[in-house]
């Protein structure tokens, strides 16, 4: 690793631990009880420091003879957390009395509204074992704060439970870090050169720079029941550069009754895809979820593999249909949808160790398209709290020998996205070293201006970090949406201001710049990663379009465009770069006026304060024999555009 390498490293390491609110200060005061109860009170309980049991250091918090769930070991924070801020809260649980039962985490807050008990994180408490309770609050006062007790409570009464390492961080300013990652993480330095077709730059061309596409995948679930909808098929290529069926792929839609496979609306929506330029991907080929599955696949026999059965069949038969009959067409599967909340298939075919139907629907898939990313696909991860058991199925699958390509995270959000939270989990993600989508985002709330600002951290946030490659809306017009007030398009088409800030946000990670290039024929950009449209404007001669790639990279990429127009007349022929070098009249011939020049200038010893009209050719300063002999090769020739036995060097 070279030097450079190595500090962008411990940069990029840094500011990942200082988003998560690592080496910031922990408010809490005695967080791991080393000092015993100092700074901590009992409620409902009797509260002591114990020795016996201990996550870290020599001591704990113990709460015994508790009368209530709500009993508990408690810190105030008045004075020490402020509103409108963002917090980090975690601690440690372990039980006394239960082998497991419920454990949270909450504030008892006092203002001006009232009591109120905000819950932070819930979760299951084990007496034979730790359990890290952690979530992101954000305080929101009312008038002035009187009250502000963290507490943990939860298990029945009678149950004891021993608490430890507890941390309060405050938080950075999410937009500010996420603004700094996606600088770092999705823009690149380039810089252009103008050449003609002699390889030469050209000075003064307008150098017009249009990003027409993103390498990030912006895109939509797509309604095979508005493909006669001109309104929504204009919105979506306006507005979407990556697609996904909803249903229409969906084994349910192509197969709903035995043996009557029908992919035309699947078809429909490819080919219209496929016309407008927006990729797809394909959902799903399979659906653990039972009440997903069509009800003649549910009656079908079943027994362990490696038997054959009714259900075994169908399952190869929708693998070899549906594989081949999108094979170069979606450039993604999703191949067995939402396998954490269902396991149909699983339940009825798995015959042990060495048979197991999960990791060979990924192997046959591939095997059948080697081209085609394979993804796993579920909700809960990056909205809930599903993240660390996600991680483990997708290991197990790959320990199977499952071919995963990627990791899709649906995103079902409603009323609140909490930034830190999501960064944190898909920092947690990254550690699969897999690409991240975010597959089917939406966010459900009533009030459209909230409805835009988490629509706004979702992809702020997401669009930052560097594992996650797309995000796909699930729909986006109130027509035609699976939930309520998810929509950025009103029913009659007007962009609401969930849909305006979506808007804003490509305008804003799109590209567009302008300048004229040097004597060099440079001009440099930063730019966000994806195609581009360069337009190459020769003042009064014309312009043309070439496009190029911005790949990400840390050092500047660098492109040489070759200029298509050619010169009509004399003044063209200068001004492309393509002028006879001896013909420092300017005429398109080299002759007489031209030696008449060098003649006027002859034995002069200072050009460079002296306009020797381009006598010089060596140049030295001086007019003198050397720079007559290196006119001389060209005397005589000429490169007007349309003259009879003149070259044409373009």
């Amino acid at each position: 690793m070279t030097a450079k390498g190595f500090f962008k490293c411990i940069f990029c390491i840094t500011t990942m631990l200082l988003a998560q609110g690592f080496g910031a200060t922990n408010l809490i005061t005695n967080p791991d009880f080393e000092s015993g109860t100092s700074g901590w009170t009992g409620v409902g309980c009797d509260f002591s420091s114990s020795t016996s049991e201990h996550r870290s250091g020599s001591k704990s918090g113990y709460a015994d003879n508790r009368t209530n769930t709500w009993s508990s070991i408690r810190q105030s924070m008045l004075g020490k957390m402020e509103a409108g801020k963002t917090y980090r809260i975690s601690g440690w649980m372990k039980l006394e009395g239960a082998s497991s039962d419920n454990i949270n985490i909450a504030f008892v807050k006092t203002d001006d509204s009232g009591t109120h008990y905000p819950w932070i994180d819930s979760g299951t408490g084990y007496d034979d074992q730790w359990t890290e309770l952690k979530d992101y609050y954000t305080l929101d006062v009312n008038g002035t704060l009187t009250q502000l007790d963290l507490y943990f409570e939860g298990p029945a009464v009678g149950v004891s439970y021993y608490l430890d390492d507890v941390n309060i961080i405050e938080m950075g300013d999410w937009k500010e870090d996420a603004d700094a990652r996606i600088e770092q993480y999705r823009k690149r330095d380039a810089k252009i050169t103008i050449v003609n077709k002699l390889g030469l730059p050209i000075e003064g061309v307008e150098v017009d720079i249009n990003q027409v596409k993103h390498r990030f995948a912006f895109g939509s679930a797509i309604s095979t029941y508005q493909m006669s909808n001109t309104d929504y098929l204009n919105f979506f290529k306006d507005h979407f550069e990556w697609a996904v069926c909803e249903n229409a792929s969906k084994w349910y839609h192509t197969e709903y009754t035995q043996g009557n496979v029908n992919y035309t609306d699947a078809d429909e929506i490819y080919n219209w895809c496929s016309t407008n330029g927006i990729t797809m991907r394909g959902h799903c080929l399979y659906w653990s979820v039972q009440s997903a599955v069509q009800d003649w696949i549910q009656a079908l026999s079943y027994a362990p593999l490696p038997a054959m059965s009714e259900l075994r069949t169908a399952v190869e038969s929708r693998m070899n249909s549906a594989m081949n009959h999108f094979k170069g067409k979606f450039v993604h599967w999703d191949i067995n949808n939402e396998m954490l909340h269902g396991s149909f298939f699983k339940d009825r075919l798995d015959g042990g160790p060495s048979y197991k139907i999960r990791p060979w629907m990924f192997q046959a898939a591939n095997a059948i398209d080697p081209n085609c990313k394979l993804f796993v696909n579920d909700y809960s991860i990056i909205s809930g709290s599903l993240t660390e058991e996600y991680k483990e199925q997708i290991q197990d699958l790959l320990d199977d020998g499952a071919p995963i390509h990627g990791i899709g995270v649906q995103g079902h959000f409603s009323n609140t996205v909490e930034p830190h939270a999501i960064y944190e989990k898909l920092e947690s993600l990254a550690e699969m070293n897999l690409p991240i989508w975010c597959t089917e985002f939406d966010f459900s709330s009533e009030d459209v201006n909230i409805r835009a600002d988490g629509l706004e951290k979702l992809y702020r946030v997401a669009f930052s970090h560097p594992s996650v490659e797309g995000i796909l809306m699930w729909g986006f017009w109130e027509d035609s949406l699976w939930r309520d007030y998810c929509h950025i398009v009103d029913s009659d088409w007007t962009l609401n201001e969930a849909g305006i800030r979506y808007e804003e946000l490509l305008d804003e990670w799109t590209t567009h710049d302008y300048n004229d290039t040097n004597e060099a024929g440079n001009v440099n950009f930063r730019g966000f990663h994806g195609t581009y449209d360069i337009t190459l404007t020769v003042p009064g001669i014309g312009s043309e379009v070439q496009a190029i790639e911005l790949e990400p990279g840390e050092t500047a990429e660098e492109f040489v465009l070759e200029l298509d127009i050619e010169p009509s007349d004399c003044d063209e022929v200068f001004q492309l770069g393509y002028g006879l070098a001896s013909d420092i009249s300017g005429d398109c011939y080299v002759d007489y006026y031209d030696l008449e020049i060098i003649a006027n200038h002859w034995l002069e010893d200072d050009c460079g304060t002296v306009d020797c009209e381009g006598s010089d050719f060596e140049p030295d300063g001086n007019v003198d024999f050397v720079d007559f002999a290196l006119f001389g090769p060209e005397w005589q020739q000429c490169n007007k555009p349309g003259e009879t036995g003149c070259i044409e060097n373009w």
